[in-house]
């Protein structure tokens, strides 16, 4: 453990309280996105819109989600990240309970804009404390039990979110988004203690440029983020246009909700063994392998497609073993990117999760434009062009790893 930074206490109780809750605020994005996605289908027939307006949906909310990380990274290098986390949940608390009002489209995205701008800040402090408490390798085996915890939100969030669409209406599931936004204002308040202890003198565009130069100059920063981000865009994409391939096949939302829990149950179990198994081995070589493992899904996913054999359970199968693969993945890229920030933590913190929020929305909606929610084919050939580019990406932080064991 960082003995010098660690402000919540080194007992193991408390400390599984600590990452208990840390898995929360990283879970609140995931909420906020999932427990919208069964109901896409009915705004988009509510309202009278296009699809490609319903995947606006996702696509702004992920924008701010990414955008305000970049904001809230740095500020948090500056100001501590307890202050940012209690601004961020107000902001998520009431982006979502506004839109329990939503009339009319364009406040609806509005509100989503808002809701993501809050969430931004509870995913990027979450990443940031689990850094500042424990060294590399220490911080991987936690991320993973942080994102173990959370992954099993978006399962019972999916499901969830079915069941409030089928029977109380698509605002049902923000009103839950609202309630755990304000859930995590008042257990910071109450129980969490500042983490950062280093704080920058101050803020100013030289240093916000010193910081950016900083890990931008930093191969293998880059090298992690990029892939993370990657990796992590691809579930967004999925998450996003996968209810219309369901729709099309005649599932209802509780039954999207049933088969679409496959994929995070995956992302559930890959954290777990992981977590026990794996990340002792190195976080380089075993994220190449969950990288892999991601290819193999959507190349099954693929054949499926290709041959006209899609049905629910051949959806839903080779994305269960998409979403083990990026449970694997996601948390040792993230701790190999934000360790590699050094210092600028928050910074690091802050654009690895823009860029992933980024990357599901401009991937999203360049694969809704070429026709991904009519043909599965179209989604999944773009899904695997993401994935062979974030293999060639991360193989630089591979046989860096591998060059300095030779030495």
């Amino acid at each position: 453990m960082k003995t010098p930074q660690a402000s919540v206490s080194v007992s193991n109780e408390e400390a599984t309280t600590s990452i208990s809750f840390i898995a929360l605020t990283i879970a609140s994005p995931v909420m906020g996105l999932v427990l919208i996605v069964p109901a896409i289908p009915e705004i988009v027939t509510r309202f009278s819109i296009t699809e490609n307006m319903g995947q606006s949906l996702i696509t702004l909310y992920l924008i701010a989600l990414g955008l305000g990380q970049l904001v809230y990274g740095i500020a948090s290098d500056r100001f501590g990240r307890r202050p940012i986390l209690i601004l961020g949940s107000i902001i998520f608390t009431v982006g979502s309970g506004l839109i329990l009002f939503a009339n009319s489209i364009e406040f609806l995205l509005l509100c989503r804009v808002i809701q993501g701008l809050g969430a931004a800040a509870c995913l990027a402090m979450g990443r940031a404390m689990i850094n500042d408490n424990f060294v590399r390798t220490e911080a991987a085996k936690h991320m993973s039990t942080a994102q173990t915890i959370q992954s099993t939100v978006p399962i019972i969030a999916v499901l969830f979110g079915g069941v409030l669409v089928q029977f109380l209406g698509w605002r049902s599931g923000m009103a839950v988004s609202a309630i755990a936004g304000a859930v995590i204002l008042c257990i910071t308040l109450f129980r969490i203690a500042e983490t950062h202890k280093n704080k920058l003198p101050k803020i100013d565009l030289n240093e916000i440029f010193k910081a950016y130069g900083h890990i931008f100059s930093n191969p293998i920063f880059l090298s992690f983020a990029i892939t993370c981000g990657m990796q992590s865009g691809m579930f967004y994409v999925l998450a996003g246009i996968l209810p219309y391939h369901y729709e099309a096949l005649g599932q209802s939302p509780l039954a999207f909700g049933l088969w679409f829990s496959i994929m995070p149950i995956g992302f559930f179990i890959g954290n777990i063994i992981n977590r026990r198994y794996l990340v002792m081995r190195g976080i380089e070589i075993v994220a190449f392998t969950g990288s892999l493992i991601t290819l193999l899904s959507m190349i099954i996913l693929c054949v499926a497609a290709y041959t006209g054999n899609l049905t629910p359970a051949a959806i839903a199968l080779p994305c269960g073993l998409f979403g083990f693969g990026n449970g694997i993945l996601i948390s040792n890229a993230t701790i190999g990117a934000i360790s590699a920030a050094g210092k600028y933590a928050g910074t690091g913190s802050g654009f690895t999760g823009a860029w992933q929020m980024i990357a599901g929305a401009g991937f999203g909606a360049l694969i809704v434009a070429l026709g991904g929610t009519i043909s599965m084919l179209v989604t999944v050939i773009s899904i695997i062009g993401i994935s062979i580019i974030s293999i060639i990406c991360l193989s630089y932080a591979f046989i860096h790893r591998n060059r300095l064991a030779d030495k």
